[in-house]
């Protein structure tokens, strides 16, 4: 590939959107992080404290990680392949 090839991609896509678009992708990385270690901290209090609402506790952890999980692979797919 040619470096104007590259300067015209660029200047096509626009600076502001390629530092949006590697804002987002790094956002949703930390998020599915979060909801990782959020879902590790919540089994273990799973294991340490018995309750008759923690089937509720656990549905929502394995909610938000499902949902971290769908909205980066969502963001990556868009910025490969726009």
């Amino acid at each position: 590939m040619d470096i104007s090839n590259i300067f015209s991609t660029i200047g096509g896509i626009g600076i502001k959107n390629i530092f949006f678009m590697l804002f987002t992708i790094l956002f949703a990385i930390f998020y599915f992080f979060y909801a990782l270690v959020i879902s590790k901290q919540v089994k273990v209090m799973d294991k340490a404290l018995q309750d008759k609402y923690n089937w509720l506790i656990l549905f929502i952890t394995s909610f938000q990680v499902t949902v971290s999980l769908i909205l980066l692979i969502i963001l990556i797919l868009t910025i490969f392949f726009i």
